[in-house]
């Protein structure tokens, strides 16, 4: 009767070890799960984050500056001095293109100045609509708008426009 109580109390003590240790187990797997469930929710929620609206904006702000492109044009084997602007405003989203050549040897100045109204072709903000009234429309493709930097192509000219800022300091 002793061996058979002895056999008896190990068979539950057994049997307690392994509930323990499967209990153990699971524990472990839940912690494993929870850890898992606050890493997905930090996940979603750097995602939402930064898909912010406000975003879209940071190219608006960097854009709205006056950009500068300066070129030497031969002509009779004169150069003439040719500026390009482009002036953007946020408020209204209005601009201004000025054109200025400047011919040494007469000492003139011509300058065509030209207002505008902006905005994004789509929301990849690509593609500026440049829209002078009258119908008159222009497309400024493929832009890339950089900290001091503006390049794109407008009527199948690239150009590469700094910042006025920029080149001032």
């Amino acid at each position: 009767m002793k061996n058979r109580l002895k056999q008896d109390v190990f068979r539950e003590k057994s049997v307690c070890l392994s509930l323990l240790l499967i209990l153990n187990k699971a524990l472990e797997e839940m912690k494993t799960l929870n850890y898992l469930k606050i890493w997905m929710l930090c996940v979603c929620a750097t995602i939402l984050f930064a898909c912010d609206d406000d975003d879209d904006n940071g190219i608006d702000d960097k854009l709205c500056r006056t950009w500068v492109n300066e070129t030497v044009e031969k002509v009779n084997e004169e150069n003439i001095l040719c500026t390009h602007q482009l002036i953007f405003v946020k408020k209204g989203h209005s601009g201004q293109e000025v054109k200025k050549r400047y011919t040494p040897s007469t000492g003139t100045t011509n300058t065509e100045t030209r207002d505008f109204t902006w905005e994004w072709e789509d929301g990849s903000q690509e593609c500026l609509v440049l829209k002078y009234g009258a119908g008159d429309v222009k497309y400024f493709e493929n832009v890339w708008v950089r900290n001091h930097y503006l390049s794109g192509k407008i009527g199948g000219e690239v150009i590469m426009m700094t910042d006025v800022a920029y080149l001032k300091k």
